[in-house]
């Protein structure tokens, strides 16, 4: 067996993100994996941490929880995000 490993998963709610997130729920290797979303997820899980946050104040969140494994699931479109400004800060300035 091998050792418990921690993830983190920035985008969690997005299409991408959901995948990833369940894949790592699934994995036997993960003991805990935190999701930094925008919104609420519908999924629960037993070891699932979800942490809403604003990715426009991330500075002010506190503390990340230290983990084995980062996981940047961060994007949208420019048809949601309604303009390229928009479309940039998402796919480019957060994951920066």
């Amino acid at each position: 067996m091998s050792p418990s490993r921690t993830a983190l998963v920035a985008g969690g709610s997005g299409l991408v993100g959901g995948h990833v997130l369940r894949q790592l729920l699934e994995d036997p290797d993960y003991d805990r994996v935190t999701a930094l979303t925008r919104r609420p997820l519908a999924l629960t899980h037993k070891k699932l941490v979800q942490r809403v946050v604003d990715f426009d104040r991330l500075a002010e969140v506190g503390d990340f929880p230290r983990v084995h494994d980062v996981f940047c699931c961060l994007g949208t479109t420019i048809k949601q995000a309604g303009s390229q400004e928009a479309f940039r800060k998402v796919d480019l300035a957060y994951v920066v």
